[in-house]
């Protein structure tokens, strides 16, 4: 991670010297606040709804800064170390942690109390995340889950039965043995994103056992528990078994590449997967998949899928923290995540928009996403702590090992328990 102690130094030497963000009037009248973004996709939607809120705040300039994913944390750390950080920022989960911690973030507690924003409005496991030790740095906006997407043309081609809407993971893993008697020798009955991700993998079928991945205090490994491992053996049977494409395959193909070009029957994927299968330009699926939820293994767990969203911060060193707020505030509105989900085709945090997105997609794109937000809520918040990006390469580290051969399934548990509870006992120092 990009990162670590010369941020921490940096806000040490923000708060002796008492810097100050470089947002300004710039001669006028007019407060500028900056807000920093990194998706494209994004855009059309927050100049939408900047020129909506201007016009209603004729003394606030919004200046909208978009950067790739690949450059924006980089540029948040030099902006943070030399005192220019946006007013606004993007925050993910898995930079949550550290940038609160090295107090780079507003606490918004207060300020969502006096504007009488009410936090049960939004979906409970996307508040959380941004929730440390009972303190709100961030209002959630756009969320993405986990789900199966299956290939209708291929289904109707081989004579598939489509699968059953509240199926168990002893019926799907049936469905997919009777799919393979069925596919030719080329197409495969499933492929997951195994040796990319551990959000669009391993981790929904931890969620769908009922285990986790840390302690609810970030202090312990839970890898060991009964559910947890019951997750990691039944996602990483599946991935080694002939269902599944061959691990080879995804790492020459990608496993997006391999369900686009209509090589497997079923992805386990992310939310936003689901624009880019839908464009016939990117793929021969287009138009002929299906949304089902991932089966749960044990019955008792909440959820069958993680769920991750980004969230609206004020850097500490805005020196419009309360302007910077306003607008959040307006972002956050029933009214804008409803403009803002049918302009940018994401599902947003509200509650009571969860239907505009289902609906919106219908009507763009012919699709029932409602499986999806089903599966939102009872989702498991995106494990994070101060050293996520630590932790998260032991688990690829060890289940690499594993997939080479070089260790059995036992041996990478017990070994990714012993690697995350090391990088997590290094954290409390």
């Amino acid at each position: 991670m990009l990162f670590k102690k010369s941020i921490i130094a940096g806000a040490l030497l923000m708060s002796i010297l008492g810097l100050t963000a470089c947002s300004s009037t710039g001669g006028s009248d007019k407060i500028e606040l900056r807000y920093a973004t990194w998706d494209p996709m994004h855009k059309e939607a927050i100049e939408t709804l900047i020129t909506e809120y201007e016009d209603q705040n004729q003394n606030i300039d919004i200046k909208l800064e978009q950067y790739s994913f690949g450059d924006y944390w980089t540029k948040m750390e030099t902006a943070a170390t030399g005192g220019s950080a946006p007013d606004i920022l993007w925050m993910n989960a898995t930079n949550f942690n550290l940038y609160s911690r090295s107090g780079m973030l507003v606490d918004m507690t207060n300020m969502i109390k006096e504007n009488n924003v009410n936090m049960d409005d939004y979906l409970d496991n996307l508040t959380s995340l941004y929730n440390k030790d009972g303190k709100q740095y961030a209002i959630p906006t756009f969320w993405d889950a986990n789900v199966l997407l299956v290939n209708t043309a291929l289904m109707k081609e081989h004579n598939i039965e489509k699968p059953k809407d509240n199926w168990t993971w002893n019926e799907m893993i049936a469905w997919l043995q009777d799919a393979k008697t069925k596919l030719p020798n080329d197409i495969y009955p499933i492929t997951t994103f195994t040796t990319e991700s551990n959000q669009l993998g391993v981790f929904n079928e931890v969620a769908a056992s009922g285990g986790t991945i840390l302690s609810e205090d970030k202090t312990k490994a839970m890898i060991n528990s009964p559910e947890t491992e019951e997750g990691f053996k039944k996602y990483f049977e599946l991935a080694t078994s002939d269902l599944h494409t061959p691990i080879d395959l995804n790492r020459e193909l990608k496993t997006s590449t391999i369900f686009k070009s209509n090589k497997a029957l079923a992805i386990q994927a992310g939310s936003y997967h689901i624009l880019g299968y839908s464009d016939p330009e990117q793929a021969k699926v287009a138009g002929n998949f299906e949304i089902y939820q991932i089966p749960k293994i044990n019955e008792k767990a909440e959820g069958s899928t993680v769920i991750h969203g980004l969230g609206n911060a004020i850097s500490s060193n805005s020196k419009y923290p309360k302007e910077a707020f306003d607008f959040i505030k307006f972002m956050s509105s029933k009214e804008s995540m409803e403009k803002y989900t049918k302009l940018a085709s994401v599902p947003q945090a509200r509650k009571d928009v969860q239907d505009v997105f289902s609906s919106s997609m219908k009507e763009q794109l012919g699709i029932d996403v409602t499986p999806l937000t089903d599966a939102a809520k009872g989702a498991m918040p995106l494990p994070n702590s101060f050293d996520t990006s630590k932790w998260d390469k032991v688990i690829n580290d060890n289940f690499n090992e594993y997939l080479n051969g070089k260790m059995t399934l036992d041996e990478a548990l017990k070994k990714t328990q012993e690697g995350i509870q090391k990088v997590l006992d290094a954290e409390k120092k």
